[in-house]
């Protein structure tokens, strides 16, 4: 269209030029004029508008309303031209602490946004657009922007007639280093302030890292508590955790530097604990999976089908030891830490405890180990309307633990009518969970711990450090005292009522030497059948008024004095 117009102009001059009219000049003028006017002002503004499309369409496909960064971070003001030129970062970032979080925040935007540019000019779709030459100049004019924080450090006159500038140009490594090193920007007094903090800061990481480590076996130690098979591993677990307590949490809280040669001790017993822990683990873990194994459901297969005629009396005396639970008590789960752990640091330890268990002071813990049974009774037995019935329950108590070491014998003999059909056992099964594996045979269990039950006192000290405890086990002849300190306390006609004699150990066998060792109800003996269990049985039970005297009492199998009971027959 240009190019029409320039053309027209000519043939116009053409024209008049034929005619030798003098006022071609004057058009010649005009259009002189009108192509400066098209080169000068409208083509520029056309090419202009062009660019400046390209440009938003480009900024768009990079999701930008504009080029970020083109000018200077920051401005500060100095109070005379000489401050200009020895301005430096750390005065700038010490008088305005603040700005250096800013600025490390600022480099990372402006490192994104760098990349974003450089990739786009790496690889883009608008190489060959007209005009794009300057749209990528102006692209790598605006990256110089964003290497460095730039601060403008300016001083004018108070008359505003003199004026100084300079540029404070800081890298991204050393914004990293100053906000690494905090001391750099310090006064010695904020320098010394900050090297405690760091130091209590480093303790109580230590601290923690510890305080991880032994809740790692206390989780582990929760976890497999009720899954272990070994008879004795549960208490074994219990000594380790409360030794874990007492020698590496009470120690960790008193530590008070990370160089502290204590570290070390702690490190070393934490490493042994956690390693015998791991070997509970282990030791269990291949005890189920043998029993697990093919090789012992082949056994159980074969025991169970010679155990048909044995089953029921290995149920009875399942439901004997039982008994003993019922009358003395269950073994209990408490949450335990030993230390006063103010923070919480610690999880709790579910601890098994013996059912009759008390936490008394030093003093009384003293006292009760000089005279046992009198602290027995204060702390186990404070209500004295009870007596009777605990009377009572002693007395079967004894009768029962009687039974079950003669159960013991048999069931023993009966193992050893087996042995033929049990074979290939691991010896570590044997070693280390007997009872368990005739147990899941199907035999009945009447294990030591069945057996064995006892009082126990404990005292440990305000801070954990010191624990002591003692037992006192629950034999015969300590229960037949105990009664006897209980009968005391009553009254003349409750101790009348409950006057007998005990069933001791003696009694049982002149009852059963008086019967000839033969049942009274069905005539079966150990003449005809060594393994019978005989008992002793009360003709009119105890709970309805019966007493312990020969008269009152007689031999009975254990399958009769089952179906017996406590009836009248």
């Amino acid at each position: 269209m240009y190019i029409h117009c320039l053309l027209n102009v000519f043939s116009v001059g053409l024209a008049y030029k034929q005619n030798e009219d003098k006022s071609i000049y004057v058009i010649i003028g005009i259009g002189i004029i009108f192509l400066v006017v098209l080169f000068v002002a409208i083509i520029p503004a056309i090419m202009n508008k062009k660019e400046k499309d390209l440009e938003a369409e480009i900024l768009q496909s990079l999701g930008l309303s504009g080029w970020m960064y083109n000018a200077f971070d920051a401005l500060v003001n100095v109070k005379s031209s000489q401050a200009v030129s020895n301005y430096t970062d750390i005065k700038y970032f010490t008088e305005n602490r603040q700005k250096l979080g800013e600025a490390a925040a600022i480099l990372n935007q402006k490192s994104a946004y760098a990349k974003l540019l450089n990739d786009f000019l790496v690889s883009n779709t608008f190489t060959n657009r007209f005009r794009y030459s300057r749209i990528e100049q102006k692209i790598r004019s605006n990256l110089t922007y964003t290497q460095n924080y730039s601060v403008v450090v300016n001083y004018t006159s108070p008359a505003g007639r003199k004026t100084n500038t300079g540029i404070l140009t800081i890298t991204p490594n050393r914004i990293n280093e100053l906000r690494n090193n905090p001391a750099l920007l310090m006064s010695k007094t904020e320098y010394n302030k900050y090297i405690k903090e760091q130091e209590k800061n480093l303790l109580e990481k230590k601290q923690h890292k510890y305080y991880d480590r032994v809740n790692r076996v206390i989780d582990t130690a929760n976890d497999i508590k009720d899954k272990l098979v070994i008879h004795g591993d549960s208490e074994k677990l219990d000594a380790l955790i409360a030794a874990l307590f007492d020698r590496t949490v009470n120690s960790i809280k008193k530590i008070k530097t990370i160089k502290s040669e204590e570290w070390d001790v702690i490190d070393k017993f934490l490493s042994n604990n956690e390693h015998e822990v791991d070997e509970i683990i282990k030791r269990n873990k291949q005890i189920t999976d043998y029993y697990n194994s093919p090789e012992f459901m082949q056994i159980k297969s074969t025991c169970d089908s010679l155990m048909s005629t044995q089953r029921e009396f290995n149920e009875y005396i399942d439901e004997k030891a039982k008994s003993i639970q019922n009358l003395f008590g269950v073994r209990v789960t408490r949450d335990e830490t030993v230390v006063e752990d103010e923070y919480n640091y610690i999880r709790p330890y579910k601890k098994s405890i013996t059912p009759f268990t008390a936490e008394v002071s030093a003093a009384v813990f003293a006292s009760a180990e000089n005279n046992p049974l009198d602290y027995i009774v204060k702390y186990f037995y404070p209500n004295k309307s009870m007596f009777p019935e605990q009377i009572q329950k002693l007395q079967l108590l004894v009768e029962e633990l009687e039974t079950l070491k003669e159960a013991k014998q048999i069931i023993e003999n009966y193992k050893k009518d087996y042995q033929q059909y049990i074979v290939g056992v691991p010896s570590f099964i044997m070693e280390n969970d007997e009872d368990g594996f005739y147990s899941r045979l199907g035999f009945a269990n009447v294990s030591e711990s069945v057996l064995t039950v006892a009082y126990k006192f404990s005292y440990t000290s305000g801070g954990g450090m010191a624990q002591r405890s003692f037992t006192v086990p629950m034999t015969e002849e300590t229960i037949v005292e105990l009664i006897k300190i209980l009968e005391s306390k009553l009254t003349f006609s409750a101790f009348a009522k409950e006057q007998r004699s005990l069933m001791t150990s003696k009694l049982r066998q002149m009852i059963k030497e008086r019967d000839d060792y033969t049942c009274k109800y069905c005539g079966n003996s150990t003449h005809a059948e060594p393994n019978l269990l005989l008992e002793i049985d009360h003709i009119i039970p105890v709970a309805k008024g019966g007493f312990t005297e020969e008269k009152n009492l007689q031999t009975l199998c254990w399958k009769c004095n089952r179906h017996k009971g406590s009836r009248l027959v």
